[in-house]
């Protein structure tokens, strides 16, 4: 069982889920110039425990991690499934080598903050950047409102 590393509270955490050693390489050198502490997930089970005990502020999910496929990923359903209150905390990167970047119904439908090409990883740093930016103004007022009374 991972021990819990989110030992800074304000410390921005994230996990990395994807069978390929380039893509990891780049996604994690991006996530790393942009401030967050990386973990790198082995298996689907691995991804749980650490999602189980870690509260990530990024997962990047390749769609055929552990075997998967985008019609049917171990860790997507996980993520799916989990409550909205937990769910909402954590932006999905969900990548892949059928989707458009930045398919805004194609994240929605897969509940992903963002999909993106694996052809488009070394604009990865960029998407990130734009996506979580605007997610933030998105949900600023939302976050603000469950902080006033007491719910975030």
């Amino acid at each position: 069982m991972p021990a819990d590393t989110n030992e800074n509270i304000d410390e921005k955490t994230a996990l990395i889920c994807d069978d390929s050693k380039d893509r990891q390489e780049e996604a994690a050198e991006s996530l790393d110039d942009l401030g967050y502490k990386v973990q790198t997930a082995e298996s689907p089970d691995d991804a749980y425990e650490r999602v189980k005990h870690n509260q990530f502020d990024i997962i990047y999910l390749h769609a055929n991690f552990g075997g998967g496929n985008p019609e049917s990923n171990e860790v997507l359903e996980f993520i799916q499934s989990m409550p909205m209150s937990a769910r909402r905390k954590i932006f999905v990167v969900l990548a892949g080598a059928s989707y458009t970047t930045n398919d805004n119904m194609k994240a929605y439908s897969e509940s992903a903050n963002v999909v993106i090409n694996e052809a488009d990883m070394r604009e990865f740093k960029q998407v990130l950047k734009k996506s979580v930016t605007a997610n933030n103004m998105f949900y600023k007022v939302y976050n603000e409102m469950l902080r006033a009374v007491g719910k975030a």
